[in-house]
């Protein structure tokens, strides 16, 4: 067993040392999330907002729906405030458009910054966004730049593969703020467009908010100018990775550390394992077979008791007597034909270890009853008292 646990920890400290040494793999996912370091998190970008921004702009987070925050949570006026999300994906209810288009409509800003929009709402809007054409412009990273209106700064993505543009806009509502750039043209991929009192703000390359790329001068720049198109002082940032029930988990720690959580999940796997083999190796409970118990004392007492109710002294002197004669031929090995043959009675004197009068007694009381037909109680316990009181003297098992 100790050899057992010293090999057992050896291995763990051999899993631990060569787990501190590994290098860790970057983590390439685009999540977007406020509270992620990685490349494609938007930690930075949400330290750095009241920095980016003018100073007397506040901040607040959500992660309700659209419907939830606008027609429960939110505290300011459409016309004080704006909204921002930043995700690969906005997604969308009927209710969520409806509720952000009055919304904007008041007076509210919002501005959204992905690669892919729900359907509905571009329909709404009347806009189009496909992916640059792949054939005509063949873009790579390092030959497709993004600008900003009359900015004639280039901003390189050197992490951007997926080329998202507008193919269709709204002239009469739409204004183009930013172009992705690909063989000497400018495509619009940052629009503004005017509905009602306020305007929806549409940008195509959520990358450029990540942690990677807000640590680079010009990207910082790129990002600082897009956002600062928000004029509204209350800023309302849609926090997808920010809901009460999911940070107050007691095993957020372990599941955020890629380390934890596979170690967390390898421990369940060989928890269930352990018990699924345990329930078909242990052996079911052994039922206890408890021995037939000896009826024999009470089987005697019940036949003693019916001869004695059916009146029958001589038979029960005859049924002892021929009992003590079978234990006679069974202890001794002797032959009980002939109950008056003197060596028959010396040999069971001297075998029964009494006196060859004694012997020589009780065998000639036994042959005056043993043909008897009528006798008494009394007599039934003369002949036992006799035989018991030779038994115990022959020490009869």
């Amino acid at each position: 067993m100790w050899l057992g646990i010293i090999l057992l920890l050896m291995v763990l400290v051999g899993i631990a040392l060569i787990d501190a040494s590994a290098k860790r793999p970057i983590d390439w996912r685009e999540s977007y999330l406020f509270k992620d370091k990685i490349p494609f998190g938007t930690y930075v970008f949400r330290e750095e907002l009241p920095r980016v921004m003018p100073q007397d702009r506040r901040f607040r987070g959500f992660h309700e729906s659209y419907y939830e925050f606008l027609t429960e949570k939110i505290n300011a006026k459409a016309s004080e405030s704006s909204i921002v999300e930043i995700a690969e994906y906005i997604t969308l209810s009927k209710e969520d458009v409806r509720e952000l288009l009055s919304y904007v409509e008041q007076g509210g800003e919002v501005f959204f910054s992905s690669k892919f929009y729900p359907e509905i709402l571009l329909d709404t809007l009347g806009v189009q966004i496909a992916e640059l054409d792949y054939a005509q412009f063949r873009p790579t990273p390092r030959t497709v730049h993004y600008t900003l209106g009359n900015d004639t700064a280039r901003i390189y993505l050197d992490k951007v593969k997926d080329f998202m543009v507008f193919t269709k806009l709204n002239q009469k509502n739409t204004t183009i703020l930013g172009y992705l750039n690909a063989r000497g043209k400018a495509i619009p991929n940052f629009v503004k467009i005017t509905r009602g009192k306020g305007s929806i703000y549409l940008h195509n390359v959520p990358a450029a908010f990540g942690n990677y790329y807000l640590l680079q001068e010009k990207s910082y720049n790129y990002v600082t100018k897009l956002i600062n198109v928000l004029q509204h002082r209350e800023v309302q940032l849609k926090d997808r990775g920010g809901a009460p029930e999911a940070a107050m988990t007691p095993l957020r720690v372990i599941i955020q550390k890629p380390g934890l959580a596979q170690a967390w999940y390898m421990l369940l796997a060989g928890l269930l394992l352990f018990m699924l083999f345990r329930s078909k190796r242990q052996q079911r409970p052994v039922p206890v077979i408890l021995p037939e118990p000896n009826k024999s004392k009470e089987f005697a007492q019940t036949i003693g008791n019916l001869y004695y109710e059916n009146g029958s002294p001589s038979n029960i002197i005859q049924k002892k007597i021929e009992y003590f004669l079978f234990e006679i031929r069974n202890n001794f090995q002797l032959d009980t034909l002939d109950l008056t043959d003197e060596r028959f009675i010396r040999q069971l004197a001297l075998k029964a270890g009494v006196d060859v009068e004694e012997a020589k007694s009780l065998v000639q009381l036994i042959a005056s009853y043993k043909n008897k037909t009528v006798s008494s109680m009394e007599e039934v316990k003369l002949i036992n008292q006799k035989i018991e009181e030779f038994k115990h003297k022959a020490n009869f098992i």
